[in-house]
């Protein structure tokens, strides 16, 4: 049934390995695939203590991720390595 093949679909996990430019070593997450970039990117700058960003991730392609779509719909798989970066805009 398609539903279910939907269902099963939104319940993929992601696990992903992340990385912050001032600190050298990463950290492992595991997101639901259907999860906001931009709740993704929060829960990962908390927990590398970052405040006051507007945090997105870049991928090895050097894209920074749409914070408003799902990480599945940018493109993120399990193993990926992503940067945390501040999508902020101006200075």
């Amino acid at each position: 049934m398609p539903e279910q093949d939907n269902d099963h679909k939104h319940d993929r996990h992601v696990r992903v390995e992340v990385f912050v430019p001032s600190q050298v070593d990463g950290k492992s997450f595991t997101w639901l695939g259907d999860m906001l970039v931009s709740a993704a990117a929060a829960e990962a700058a908390a927990e590398f203590g970052i405040q006051g960003w507007t945090p997105s991730f870049q991928n090895d392609a050097k894209k920074v991720l749409d914070r408003n779509q799902s990480l599945l719909a940018q493109g993120v798989d399990s193993g990926d390595s992503l940067e945390l970066v501040d999508a902020g805009g101006g200075v």
